[in-house]
């Protein structure tokens, strides 16, 4: 009986000839292992500065809220919610939150940012702390940054 012949197969080191076809592969090859890398810091760090432009606002500061009344008063509960360490409250309206990144590319920390629609009176629960504002009905933006609430008239956010 016969042996039956087995094809040798090509070497798959030497597939390309050596010569301008294989420097350009391996040219092509490094360029994206080195630029994916790359890629993604460069669009991960413009993410982040377009977050932080996005959700900073401008405008003038809320006023405070006036001191509580002496005697009761009745009226409509306040909606209350927590995001992320932070419990706000509001009256009515609408309200978009995020949390922004707060320094470079190697750090997870975050601030918190809110707009509201008409709030109406805003209340911000934060490292034990109350802070309340009446905006009214008018759009605010509330920033809590560092366990210190602050808050502006203004922002792009409609319900």
């Amino acid at each position: 009986m016969a042996k039956a012949r087995i094809p040798k197969l090509p070497d798959p080191s030497v597939a390309l000839k050596p010569g301008p076809a294989r420097k350009l592969t391996i040219a092509a090859g490094v360029l994206a292992l080195i630029g994916s890398p790359v890629w993604f810091v460069y669009s991960t760090l413009a993410d982040q500065q377009k977050l932080k432009v996005q959700w900073t606002i401008a405008g003038p500061p809320c006023p405070p809220s006036p001191p509580l009344p002496s005697h009761p008063v009745r009226g409509r509960g306040d909606q209350v919610f927590e995001y992320g360490e932070v419990q706000f409250s509001r009256q009515s309206g609408a309200v978009n939150c995020a949390a922004v990144p707060d320094g470079g590319f190697f750090t997870q920390k975050t601030y918190r940012v809110c707009q509201f629609t008409a709030p109406g009176k805003v209340g911000v629960l934060t490292a034990g702390r109350k802070t309340t504002f009446e905006p009214g009905a008018r759009p605010a933006t509330v920033t809590v940054r560092q366990g210190a609430a602050s808050c502006v008239l203004g922002g792009w956010f409609r319900a």
